[in-house]
């Protein structure tokens, strides 16, 4: 499903897969509440010390390869394009596990998501109202072993947070690239409108 979806990560999860880590200081992901069971079935300590004391943490590559599985409280996990989303949520809304992709997936998200569908988590994931966001959504939900649902991705939403940016012709083109049809109706918007809209103007209704 790696080369399939994100084929830029396949030479870096195959150094993975022979315990060699290619550039692990900038390959992390953001997590909140959320646990990890080390391979060995015990839990691994440092995640929950964050989770006890209701912080975030920065997780990198070294420490997601020595996990079986990732869990969250409710069995499910809000997923931010934006890392001012992801913060201004997990203070606003503290009992929930959340996550931050920061813009284009990392291997280490991706592999964050195989740890969540080994545990069975939904995923709700909010991104940007743009061709390269609505993109990366598409992409992270057909990566996904998993529930997945788009979360303040509507029509509606675009409605509220559409900006006078104008997309040029050739980013619209990316929008010839989307075939998920719960995706359909706000890209037939912005076709419309020819203009992004952006996570950061929803942060009070998400």
């Amino acid at each position: 499903r790696l080369e399939q979806y994100f084929p830029s990560y396949e030479r870096q999860k195959s150094f993975l897969s022979c315990g060699i880590l290619l550039d692990d200081v900038s390959n992390y992901v953001l997590l909140y509440h959320v646990a990890g069971v080390q391979k060995d079935g015990g839990y691994h300590r440092g995640l929950s010390g964050f989770f006890s004391e209701d912080d975030m943490l920065q997780v990198p590559l070294t420490v997601l390869t020595k996990l079986s599985r990732l869990e969250s409280p409710d069995q499910t996990i809000y997923i931010d394009e934006n890392p001012s989303v992801f913060a201004a949520r997990c203070m606003s809304h503290p009992e929930s596990a959340c996550m931050c992709m920061n813009g284009q997936p990392r291997l280490a998200g991706l592999m964050v998501l195989d740890l969540f569908a080994k545990s069975g988590i939904r995923v709700y994931y909010a991104g940007d109202l743009d061709p390269e966001g609505i993109l990366i959504a598409q992409k992270l939900s057909q990566y996904y072993k998993g529930e997945f649902h788009y979360w303040h991705m509507e029509t509606a939403d675009y409605e509220k947070c559409r900006s006078e940016e104008v997309i040029s012709p050739k980013r619209m083109k990316i929008l010839e690239r989307i075939t998920d049809g719960r995706l359909k109706p706000v890209v037939d918007r912005i076709e419309e409108y020819g203009t992004a809209g952006y996570q950061e103007m929803l942060v009070e209704e998400m």
